[in-house]
């Protein structure tokens, strides 16, 4: 994980908790928001991972479609 991924999850929690009201924030403990934190770390984690996955396979097919010299023997 990143730290670029911990400052994202922790911006939208702040985001949340800032857009939920006063009552509903006394519902939520530190320790959710915290655990929600960490689901968004994760989940931001698995589509890197995914991207990378995509641009490799990008890579191979690219690297497929390139014409090789053929050696006349």
């Amino acid at each position: 994980m990143t730290d670029h991924h911990e400052a994202l999850a922790k911006e939208v929690v702040e985001q949340f908790r800032d857009s939920i009201s006063h009552e509903a924030r006394e519902y939520i403990s530190n320790a959710q928001f915290d655990d929600l934190q960490q689901s968004i770390r994760e989940l931001l984690s698995r589509e890197r991972g995914h991207i990378a996955d995509l641009m490799e396979a990008l890579a191979r097919t690219l690297r497929s479609g390139v014409d090789k010299p053929e050696l006349e023997l």
